[in-house]
C-alpha cells in the first residue's frame, strides 16, 4: 500500500493558492529549494506533474486540480481531528455537502438542507452552480449530494444514482400589470416579452417546443439559468417567467407576482443524484428517505 506524506500535501497546497514558490516559501518558512525539492517527490510518488509554469506562474495541470482537492479535505479533516483531541470530545460531528443546479429553487434547497441540520445537528456546505461543472464536484467527492432536474439515463452511471423526490406543473408568471394576458393564455402571450432558461434547460427545450407547436411567437428578452434572478427581472415588470408553483409561492403570496396561465403538458421534475458511500452519512441518508411531497414549501 503507498502513503502519501501530509507534508508534501501541505506544501504543495500552499503552492497551489500562491501559484508560486517563492510566495509559499515566506508563508510556510521553508527555503526554496527544500520546498521544491518536496514538491519534485511528490510529483515522482504519484506520477503525474501537479503544474505547469505559465507567466512566472504555477498554474495547475488538470491532475493538480484533483489532488488540490483532495489535500484541501485531507487538511481539513487534520485539523478537525486535532480540535476533537485538543477539546476532548471525540465526536464528530456530520457533515454534508450539497450541490444545487442554478434553477432549482431556493424553497426546495432550503427545505432539504433545513430538514437535514434540524433531524441530525450537521455542519452543512452549500454549493451552486452548472450541471456539469456541480456533476464533477459529485464525481469527485467534493459533494455528497445534488439537486438537479435531470435523472442519470438508466439506473446508475459509475458509482451515482438518482431519486426523484418531486414533479411540478410548470405555470406563467408576471406582475399585476400582465393580468389582462390571463382570459385568453397562452395565445395571449403571442409578442409578449418572457425571460427564459438557457438552451441547455430541459424547460427550455420544452418552452420552446410548446409555443411553436401552439404558433405563438414570444419576445425572449432575456435568459437566465438563474431562477432567482428570472423573479427579480419578473417582478421589476420586465415580462412573463414560467416556473413551477413551489417557485413562486412566496412570491404570489406577497402579491409581487400573480399566475398568468398553465402550460398543459410541462412540469419540472427534481432529483437528488448521490454517490454510495462506504461509511454511512445519516444526514444524507436522511433526506433519501424524506417523502418530499408531504412538505410544506
Amino acid at each position: 500500500m503507498k502513503w502519501i506524506n501530509y507534508h508534501h500535501l501541505i506544501y504543495f497546497k500552499e503552492i497551489a493558492r500562491q501559484g508560486s514558490i517563492s510566495k509559499a516559501s515566506e508563508i510556510l518558512k521553508v527555503g526554496q529549494p527544500a520546498l521544491s525539492a518536496q514538491l519534485k517527490k511528490l510529483e515522482e510518488y504519484i506520477g503525474v506533474n501537479l503544474f505547469e509554469r505559465k507567466n512566472r506562474r504555477l498554474i495547475l495541470t488538470e491532475p493538480g486540480k484533483v489532488v488540490l482537492e483532495y489535500a484541501e479535505k485531507i487538511a481539513d479533516q487534520g485539523q478537525e481531528l486535532i480540535q476533537v483531541i485538543e477539546q476532548k470530545t471525540f465526536t464528530q460531528r456530520i457533515h454534508l455537502s450539497v450541490g444545487a443546479v442554478d434553477a432549482i429553487p431556493k424553497h426546495l434547497v432550503s427545505s432539504i438542507v433545513d430538514l437535514a441540520h434540524k433531524k441530525t445537528g450537521c455542519y452543512l456546505t452549500i454549493l451552486e452552480g452548472g450541471p456539469s461543472e456541480l456533476r464533477r464536484e459529485l464525481e469527485s467527492h467534493n459533494i455528497d449530494v445534488l439537486i438537479s432536474e435531470q435523472e442519470l439515463i438508466g439506473e446508475g452511471q459509475g458509482n451515482l444514482f438518482s431519486k426523484k423526490i418531486l414533479r411540478s406543473r410548470v405555470h406563467a408568471y408576471a406582475t399585476e400589470d400582465f393580468a389582462h394576458l390571463k382570459p385568453r393564455f397562452p395565445e395571449s402571450m403571442d409578442g409578449k416579452p418572457c425571460i427564459m432558461p438557457t438552451n441547455h434547460s430541459r424547460l427550455r427545450t420544452e418552452l420552446d417546443h410548446f409555443f411553436h407547436v401552439n404558433g405563438i411567437y414570444v419576445d425572449r428578452i432575456a435568459e437566465t439559468q438563474d431562477s432567482m434572478l428570472q423573479k427579480i427581472l419578473s417582478c421589476k415588470g420586465d415580462g412573463v417567467i414560467f416556473l413551477p408553483e413551489l417557485a413562486a409561492h412566496e412570491l404570489v403570496k406577497e402579491k409581487k407576482l400573480i399566475k398568468i396561465g398553465s402550460l398543459k403538458g410541462i412540469y419540472v421534475e427534481y432529483f437528488l443524484i448521490y454517490a454510495k458511500k462506504i461509511i454511512e452519512n445519516k444526514a444524507l441518508n436522511l433526506i433519501l428517505k424524506q417523502n418530499f411531497k408531504k412538505m410544506e414549501y
